[in-house]
């Protein structure tokens, strides 16, 4: 056995024990190192988790620019459908515009009466004014969500043609009645 440098122990242990002190030296650093890779995780995760947030939060943004600009599509769409059909139709706008509001005049027209004739009964009904009735006429169309003309038609014909059930039975002559 060959003495150390010192004299006194075995070379081989000198170096074994050299070895398990340059381990540990380097074990130390390792050490460090797993602590500060620990320690680094959690900002890692962080990290991750707000990038994904951004990216989420840019997904949703450009979804939501998405549903604008399709909006925007189907109305320039309808527009360029107007403008098509007036084209074809070759007549000039200011005639279109004529017919469509006298459509609409002839339409009003034709509901009127029907709408005077529910005022009427509102009015003998509920022994109110005109203005009374067709307020009345306007706040049951739009809790019932029908137009105005509809409710109206409605109420008329319930007047004109009460339901079977309460039409009264008629009376029988008193000759004919056996007791």
């Amino acid at each position: 056995m060959e003495l150390g440098f010192g004299g006194s122990e075995p070379a081989g242990r000198d170096s074994s024990q050299a070895a398990r002190l340059e381990a540990g030296a380097e074990a130390q650093p390792r050490e460090e190192e797993d602590k500060a890779r620990r320690q680094a995780i959690p900002d890692q995760v962080h990290k991750a988790r707000s990038q994904r947030e951004r990216l989420h939060e840019a997904l949703e943004a450009a979804r939501a620019e998405n549903r604008a600009q399709t909006e925007r599509l189907e109305a320039a769409r309808t527009q360029l459908q107007a403008i098509t059909e007036w084209i074809e139709t070759g007549r000039a706008q200011r005639e279109v515009l004529r017919d469509s509001a006298l459509a609409r005049m002839q339409a009003r027209l034709e509901s009127l009466p029907v709408i005077e004739q529910a005022k009427g009964i509102l009015m003998a009904q509920h022994r109110c004014g005109p203005e009374e009735a067709f307020d009345l006429l306007r706040r049951a169309s739009q809790r019932a969500n029908l137009k105005v003309h509809v409710l109206a038609a409605q109420i008329v014909a319930n007047v004109a043609s009460p339901p079977a059930e309460a039409t009264p039975e008629p009376k029988q002559p008193a000759a004919s009645r056996r007791p």
